[in-house]
This record gives structure tokens, sequence and C-alpha cells, in this order.
């Protein structure tokens, strides 16, 4: 993200300057404070926390500094989400998935509910999944949503729905490539990966299992390109000008919002060739350890 923000600012002098909230939502407010008093021109804010984060989004508007909602959502008509189309990963996740198995026990395992982005996935991967759920072909017999999306808690989730289920899962739709780790990693454990197994980010590990055969798919979404974007609708706003490439997003309480969204990919062993060839992953990295159906950027 930020080699993306830093390529079009720092060829025309503009200043970066970053704070890590540490997923806290508190140090965020703080972080926010200060950036603010320091006298920034605009704000490019991943929200740790979509409500909490509101009065720093307030401040802003008070002090005049536009807020570019990055890749988070925030329920706000006050900020410009920069992200890409939500909907359509999930989408993507689900027809990948679906492409590898139309039936079948199938588990959900959800991002963390403070993240209502949550339900703009689940709303792509319904478009395509609530068709075979009504006519019986899936079954969703587990859903769990995991806390921070941290990777242990999806492995313990996965681990005790194994438990209930007696093992019989068919395909875990897992919402991101963090989750994805921890179910992969329960999966594994008795002896079951390979079973479809989704995520989205395009992590290296996460391709790597792709390529080896151990899950099924991840959305890759380029954070240069995402980052580029940011900086670009930055400047624009710190200009006073429009963000130019703007589609109106409605927020979670429907307040009309400006958004620019980029196109997500999907990654699967047959495309592999697309985040070597951008320089996302080394063939190195992507192939290690790959012995059997190599995908064809292995080769």
């Amino acid at each position: 993200d930020e080699a993306g923000i830093k390529s079009v600012l720092d060829p025309i002098g503009a200043v970066y300057v970053s704070a890590d909230a540490q997923s806290d939502p508190q140090k965020q407010l703080t972080d926010v404070e200060s950036l603010i008093a320091s006298g920034c021109d605009a704000l490019i804010l991943l929200a740790q926390d979509s409500k909490a984060v509101l009065p720093a989004v307030e401040r802003a508007k008070a002090e005049g500094v536009p807020v570019i909602a990055y890749d988070a959502p925030i329920d706000t008509a006050d900020a410009t989400f920069v992200s890409f189309d939500n909907v359509a990963v999930g989408r993507l996740m689900a027809e990948a998935m679906v492409k590898a198995r139309d039936n079948g026990n199938w588990v959900a395992i959800e991002g963390d509910t403070a993240h209502p982005i949550i339900n703009v996935f689940r709303q792509g991967q319904m478009e395509v999944l609530q068709p075979l759920i009504d006519e019986g072909k899936i079954k969703i017999v587990a859903k769990q949503n995991i806390e921070n999306w941290k990777p242990d808690l999806a492995q313990a989730a996965m681990e005790q729905i194994l438990t209930q289920q007696n093992n019989q899962v068919d395909a875990v739709l897992a919402m991101n490539d963090g989750t994805s780790t921890g179910v992969a990693a329960a999966l594994d454990a008795q002896g079951m990966l390979g079973i479809p197994l989704s995520g989205q980010d395009g992590d290296h590990a996460v391709l790597n299992r792709i390529a080896k055969g151990q899950q099924t798919v991840t959305v890759w979404k380029n954070a240069t390109d995402l980052g580029v974007a940011a900086a670009k609708a930055a400047l624009e706003l710190a200009d006073g000008q429009p963000v130019s490439g703007t589609v109106v997003t409605k927020t979670e309480s429907g307040l009309d919002q400006p958004a620019v969204l980029l196109t997500p990919i999907a990654i699967t062993h047959d495309n592999m060739n697309l985040v070597v060839d951008a320089g996302w992953i080394s063939k190195e990295d992507l192939c290690q350890g790959v012995t059997e159906n190599p995908p064809a950027a292995c080769q």
C-alpha cells in the first residue's frame, strides 16, 4: 500500500506521514488528532473500527481536512471510499469455489462483526450460493465470525466445527487469507487439506498453497494499485477538486458516499502467472515445495 502511495506523492514533493494504530481504535483516534494538529492536507484512513473512528472524521471535517476511507468503509457521507469492488470480491470467491464443488456441506468462516465490510463480501457470495442453497445442493452446516480476523482464532473455530460435524465438511468459504491459513492448519491436522477453500488478499503463503493444490482461490486486490488510487484522490481533495472516477455507493446506514472502486481478480491454479508477472510474488516463492501438478507459472 505505502509503496503505491509514495510512488504518487514523492515525485511531486508531497510529504507522506504514516501512523500505525497497531489494531487499536483508541490509538487511531489519538493518531488522527496528532496528524490534524500537525497541519495535514488530507487523511488516508484505514479504520480499525468503523464506528469508533467517526469522531476523528468529524474533527477532520471541522478542520477542513478531507478524509479518504481506505479499504475499510466508514459510515459517513464526509469521506471518499477508496477500495475494491467488494461485492465482486465475494462473488469471485464463491464462483471459484462452486466451480470446484457445487454441493455438499459447507462452512462459512467470516470476519470480525465490528467490520461492516463482511456484509458486503457476503452479499457477493450469496449472489452465487443462494440458488444452490435453495435447491438443497449446498448446506451451510456452520458459520463463525473471527475476532480481528486472527488466524489462530480461525484455526480454533475450525477445529471445533470439524469435531461437531465429525469431519463431514466438503468446503470452507473463508473470507480472507488470514482466516484461511488458520482453517488450513485445522484441515491439515485431520488429513483434509485440499478440500475447496477460499480467501482474499493474495498472501504469499496462500498463493503457495494454491500452487500446491491445497487451496482453491484467493481474490487478489493489488495493494499497490490501491495505494496509487488513494494518493491520487488525496491530492485532488487537498487541491479542493472533486475526485475523478468516483461512483456513488451506500454506506451501512444508507448514506450516499463517493467511492473509487478497483476491480479485484480471482487467483486460482489456472492463472497464477498474473501475480508473478505483476511482481507481486517471485516464481521461487510461489513454487516452493510444489511437486505434483504444478501450475503453468511454476513450469
